[in-house]
């Protein structure tokens, strides 16, 4: 005979507050990351000379969206540009 009841957990207000603001300061913690990952990104392609940039493929005016494409801070649009243009030749 199976005698396992049911456990059901009540949770306090001031637990759901808690809560709640430690989710917040995860999302804020998780965002900061994400932006000093964008900016040394975007600090070291800054650094590359306009040769190295093409050699990559790129041009200095391009390296804000690619970086907030690579961090996903922007929609990934570069490459489906590049392969319609490419398509087209």
């Amino acid at each position: 005979m199976n005698t396992h009841a049911s456990t059901v957990t009540y949770t306090t207000t001031p637990q759901r507050v808690a809560q709640a603001i430690a989710d917040r300061f995860g999302d804020l913690l998780q965002a900061m990351r994400r932006r000093r990952q964008r900016t040394r990104a975007q600090r070291e392609l800054q650094s590359l000379s306009d040769q190295m940039l093409r050699d990559i493929g790129l041009h200095r005016a391009e390296i804000g969206s690619v970086v907030a494409e690579s961090t996903g801070a922007a929609q990934a649009t570069r490459r489906q540009v590049l392969a319609s243009q490419q398509s087209g030749r």
